[in-house]
């Protein structure tokens, strides 16, 4: 028998094997692949593979069998064979009974030694407690980019027209779907072609996927780097680690594992967040901790669990956590809250060991809540603090916001609203233009200066009416963060 063969056939389906392991559960969703990988297997072996499923019964390569619709009959009449063959029964958890798991444990100590070996699968099978040291559980992992890559190639060749797209990075995006998914996704984009960013389409079929857990989203519409007013500091960082990521196992030790961003309310953390996704061309899911504490789909320990492993399967992407210190709070660490204790220790190991090229992005702003643990070096690669704006940042913030709005910025005189404006954030910035086109569109005419500097005298920034709290963050932040921004 050649191991290695059989091994590079499925690593984990293929050392199950060569254990002497009669019993094999895999937990799948992919029959189509899971046929391909038992058939190479048996065709290795040079053995036959029987299939079983409750509306056919037993199926041989020379046909049906009768008289073998249940588990039972069917298990009945595989304990007869004077030579088993491999053996595959779909979704027999659902038929698990007394004798079912009597006839499964028949099967472990008659067929050892023999080279045969019954699989069993279900995109949810849980082993019973009866066969738990009978049987190997294997999860089947989505298709690696090597997969993803010959799928890729085999479409390809009926579409050469896509041959001209970035292979790795269209991989990289169809990481964490299924074949059959990867397939939707790259028909979809057939269909419905997207010149100037291809990608898009892609990413939309893993939208579905991530609306079906409950506890993520996903995000489509991000802004470009550009969009950002200042915070030079930080697209300097995100410009210089965009090929690291990129790199995935290749580049392992280096490649960034993520980031912090705290400040002040209202100066663009989330902003900064999106615009990480345009840079890299990376999808963008935000994990919504209110729907984790909700009970809704599951216990929280569980769903936060759950999320995690999903967000492993859709590396490379960005995950996002707004506002941590809200979920992951520094009494997380303590006894006081049993369940949130549990979700800090997961959430610790899980951001050092999390595989590479899952990239996680939090916001917070009150950083001193979270535990020193959480962002010590190893977990987050940096930790920058957003400022409220210098001058010449506030001036680029009008400017964007205007010309967003279809405005020519140069009709205004922005080195004034930039000066008259000192301690606004971005987001203080963009609702005195918008009260200022409002004002104008009531009264029926095209935006004035005079609209501006109105909608200005009517905000009061959070940095006068909430003083305290804004000096004590910035004060903290002052030389234990990395400014965002360049010094003016």
């Amino acid at each position: 028998m050649n191991i290695n063969r059989l091994v590079s056939i499925h690593v984990g389906i293929g050392q199950a094997m060569l254990s002497g392991r009669p019993l094999i559960a895999v937990r799948s969703f992919e029959e189509d692949r899971l046929e391909d990988i038992f058939t190479r297997i048996a065709d290795h072996l040079q053995k036959q593979l029987w299939v079983w499923q409750t509306n056919r019964g037993l199926i041989s390569p020379q046909g049906n069998v009768p008289n073998t619709q249940t588990a039972d009959q069917a298990l009945g009449h595989l304990l007869q064979l004077s030579e088993p063959p491999l053996v595959w029964m779909k979704d027999i958890d659902q038929c698990f009974s007394a004798s079912v798991i009597r006839g499964l444990r028949d099967i472990y100590y008659r067929w050892q030694g023999t080279g045969s070996a019954l699989f069993l699968s279900s995109p949810n099978l849980i082993v019973r407690p009866e066969l738990e040291r009978e049987m190997a559980l294997i999860n089947l992992s989505m298709p690696n980019q090597a997969e993803i890559l010959d799928i890729l190639a085999a479409w390809q060749e009926d579409h050469p027209e896509a041959k001209k797209l970035p292979a790795k990075l269209i991989a990289a995006t169809l990481k964490g779907l299924t074949r059959s998914e990867i397939r939707h996704a790259l028909t979809r984009m057939a269909h419905h072609p997207d010149e100037e960013n291809p990608i898009r389409q892609l990413q939309e079929e893993k939208r579905y996927l991530i609306a079906k857990s409950g506890t993520l989203e996903y995000i489509p519409k991000v802004p470009e780097l550009h969009e950002l007013g200042g915070l030079e500091n930080l697209k300097d960082w995100l410009k210089k680690r965009r090929e690291l990521l990129l790199m995935g196992e290749e580049a392992k030790e280096i490649t960034p594992k993520g980031i912090l961003l705290m400040g002040v309310s209202g100066c663009g953390k989330s902003l900064c967040i999106k615009a990480i996704s345009s840079a890299w061309q990376l999808p963008l899911y935000r994990m919504e901790m209110v729907k984790i504490f909700s009970g809704a789909h599951g216990s929280p320990e569980q769903a936060f669990a759950d999320a995690c492993r999903l967000m492993e399967e859709m590396a490379p992407a960005i995950l996002w956590i707004d506002e941590i210190e809200m979920g992951l709070s520094a009494g997380g660490s303590t006894a006081v809250d049993p369940v949130m204790s549990r979700i800090f220790a997961f959430f610790l190991t899980w951001m050092q060991e999390k595989p590479s090229g899952l990239f996680v992005a939090a916001t917070a702003n009150r950083i001193d809540l979270l535990p020193a643990e959480m962002i010590r070096k190893g977990r987050f690669d940096q930790v920058f603090f957003v400022d409220l704006p210098g001058v010449g940042e506030r001036r680029h913030i009008f400017d964007i916001h205007l010309k967003k709005r279809g405005y020519d910025s140069d009709r205004f005189n922005l080195d004034v609203f930039a000066d008259g404006t000192e301690g606004w954030n971005g987001a203080e910035i963009e609702q005195c233009v918008i009260a200022a086109i409002t004002s104008a569109a009531m009264e029926q005419r095209d935006l004035e200066l005079k609209d501006m500097y109105a909608a200005r005298k009517q905000i009061v920034p959070i940095s006068t009416t909430m003083e305290e709290q804004v000096r004590h963050i910035r004060n903290w932040a002052y030389e234990r963060a990395v400014k965002a921004s360049a010094d003016e």
